[in-house]
C-alpha cells in the first residue's frame, strides 16, 4: 500500500514538473492565421481643439505564424487602413505611410494563461478635421498600441487600440492621439476568429 502511494506521488510530481517545464519553455506564440483584420465601429481621433470619431478597419499580416515573445521583435505589417463614416468631425489615414511595421511588446496574465498580447505599429500618419473650429491637424510618425484580449481557449476576443504619441509630430502644437475597441478581430476575408497558442 505504501509503495502504491509512493508511486502515485512520484507520478504526480513528474507530471507537475513536466507541465512547469513546458510552460517555462513556451518562448513563442503561434497564431491560427497569418492574416488579420480588425474592425472598429468607433475610433476617437483627438487633437488640440476637439475629437473626430470615425469607423476604422485595419488589415495586415504576420511574417510567420510563430512569434517570439521578445520585446520589440518585428512581427508583421499593417498593409491597409480605411476609415468609414464619421459620427463627428472627419479624419483621413495617410495611406502613403503604409505599410506600418508591427512589433511584439509584452503579454499580460500568468503563463500559460495569457490574457492579453500587446503589439505596436510604427510610422502611422493621420489627419484630423476637428468639429469645433474646423481646424485640420496632421499627425505623423505616431505609434499605435494594439492590445489583443485572449480568452482561455486561445481565441482573440476584443482589440483595444490606443496611442499616437511616442515621438509623433503634429501641425497643431500638441500630440494627437486615437483610441477605440474592436469586437471583430478575424482572419482576413472571413469571419473566423484568430486563436493564439503558446509553443
Amino acid at each position: 500500500m505504501r509503495f502504491g502511494r509512493t508511486l502515485l506521488t512520484i507520478i504526480g510530481a513528474t507530471a507537475l514538473l513536466g507541465t512547469l517545464v513546458a510552460t517555462a519553455s513556451a518562448t513563442r506564440l503561434s497564431t491560427s492565421s497569418q492574416t488579420i483584420r480588425a474592425t472598429f465601429a468607433r475610433v476617437s481621433f483627438t487633437g488640440a481643439f476637439g475629437t473626430a470619431a470615425c469607423a476604422l478597419t485595419v488589415e495586415g499580416s504576420f511574417h510567420t505564424r510563430t512569434i517570439a515573445k521578445v520585446a520589440n521583435a518585428l512581427t508583421g505589417l499593417i498593409t491597409r487602413a480605411t476609415l468609414g463614416a464619421c459620427a463627428q468631425g472627419s479624419a483621413t489615414i495617410l495611406t502613403a505611410s503604409l505599410p506600418w511595421h508591427t512589433r511584439y511588446q509584452s503579454f499580460a496574465g500568468t503563463l500559460p494563461n495569457i490574457t492579453r498580447i500587446n503589439a505596436a505599429a510604427t510610422g502611422v500618419q493621420f489627419q484630423i478635421r476637428e468639429p469645433t473650429f474646423g481646424i485640420t491637424c496632421l499627425v505623423s510618425g505616431a505609434t499605435l498600441i494594439g492590445a489583443f484580449n485572449r480568452e482561455l481557449g486561445g481565441g482573440l476576443t476584443t482589440t483595444e487600440l490606443g496611442g499616437g504619441g511616442g515621438g509623433a509630430e503634429t501641425t497643431c502644437g500638441i500630440e494627437g492621439t486615437l483610441s477605440g475597441t474592436s469586437n471583430s478581430t478575424t482572419v482576413l476575408g472571413a469571419a473566423t476568429r484568430i486563436t493564439v497558442s503558446l509553443i
